[in-house]
């Protein structure tokens, strides 16, 4: 069957029995909850996560969301059962590396449980600071085949949890991406990439794996890591501090990554300006 004339019915759904079978004793995903539909799974996480009886390592998973949200408060919007979409609850036990090495370690999650799907994408997958995953041969032309959010809350002071919002585009055909305005990177789907359908079970699964493993990982290893896959580094960059509408404020070259996740751009001057992923965006520039 042509990639075009997969119907969402004929898309393998979540396999709910196996997900709690493969990852019933796992750090992660030991618990899902699981709806069809959601507005997002965002708000349901942090609902849940302020339960003290809620485990570090929850899931909230659904084959949908109609207000789905990125950083900035962007949309995320995919065709229902196409895209895998799950928040991840971090509590104490899960908390060991610095708040700021979160989205490194959920984007290297998400880099390794695709290219764990098959040998040919363990080349063709890339990070883009500060929190995007892209897809393609040539890393700086790949397309944004997944999202980051995190968002965390803290009592007097301490780290009380974390959410790991993670968005991937699974099984979406060319013509149900969303279309993006330059110069933001083209979407891609790992169906696209491959030229096949993919089953999201055994992707969560891939992901929750590797996630429970990375957590587990010394700050520089960490690091050391992220920084090898971040394909915007040596890329001549836009940043943008008063939105994407707007005229860049800084174009330079992206020159190098600090241990607490910070990009450092060099002006065409030689002055090298540091910016934390709250306080920008940034697009690739013409030089």
């Amino acid at each position: 069957m042509s990639q075009s004339r997969v119907s969402q019915s004929t898309l393998p759904p979540l396999d709910l029995a196996k997900l709690r079978q493969v990852l019933g004793q796992s750090p992660i995903g030991h618990t899902i909850h699981y709806q069809a539909s959601v507005p997002s799974t965002m708000p349901i996480a942090h609902e849940l996560a302020r339960q003290p009886a809620t485990a570090s390592g929850t899931l909230v998973v659904t084959d949908e969301q109609t207000a789905g949200r990125g950083r900035g408060e962007r949309r995320w919007e995919t065709p229902p059962g196409t895209a895998l979409l799950v928040s991840v609850i971090l509590k104490e036990a899960h908390l060991r590396l610095p708040p700021a090495q979160l989205p490194m370690v959920a984007g290297l999650a998400v880099l390794e449980a695709i290219a764990g799907l098959d040998p040919r994408l363990a080349s063709q997958v890339w990070l883009k600071w500060p929190n995007d995953v892209l897809l393609g041969a040539e890393g700086a032309q790949a397309g944004k085949v997944a999202g980051i959010l995190i968002e965390t809350a803290f009592q007097q002071g301490e780290l009380h949890y974390a959410v790991l919002g993670m968005g991937i585009n699974v099984n979406q055909a060319r013509h149900e991406l969303p279309p993006v305005a330059p110069p933001t990177p083209e979407p891609a789907s790992i169906r696209l990439a491959l030229g096949r359908v993919v089953d999201r079970t055994d992707l969560l699964i891939g992901l929750c794996q590797v996630l429970a493993a990375r957590l587990m990982d010394e700050p520089a290893a960490v690091f050391q890591a992220w920084q090898e896959r971040l394909v915007t580094l040596g890329q001549t960059v836009g940043v943008y501090t008063r939105g994407l509408d707007q005229e860049p404020t800084l174009v330079g070259q992206a020159v190098g990554v600090t241990p607490q996740g910070e990009l450092v751009v060099m002006d065409w001057t030689g002055q090298r300006h540091t910016f934390s992923a709250g306080d920008v965006s940034i697009r690739r520039a013409e030089k």
